[in-house]
C-alpha cells in the first residue's frame, strides 16, 4: 500500500491560472484548503491496481 498527498485546488483554478499573488489573501489563510490521499494497492500475483481518494490517510 502507498499513499500520496496531494493539495486541493480551489475552484475557479489556482495559481497558474491567476498568478501567484491570488493565494497570499487574508482569506486563503482564514479558510485553507487542505489535501486529499490517494491510497494505492497492487496485488504482487496477478498485479491488479486499486486506488481510492480519500479525505484523511
Amino acid at each position: 500500500m502507498d499513499v500520496k498527498t496531494l493539495g486541493k485546488i480551489p475552484d475557479g483554478g489556482g495559481w497558474r491560472a491567476h498568478g501567484r499573488e491570488i493565494g497570499r489573501t487574508r482569506e486563503r489563510r482564514d479558510n485553507p484548503i487542505g489535501y486529499d490521499y490517494v491510497h494505492s494497492l497492487v496485488d504482487d500475483h496477478s498485479r491488479p491496481a486499486y486506488s481510492e481518494v480519500l479525505p484523511d490517510e
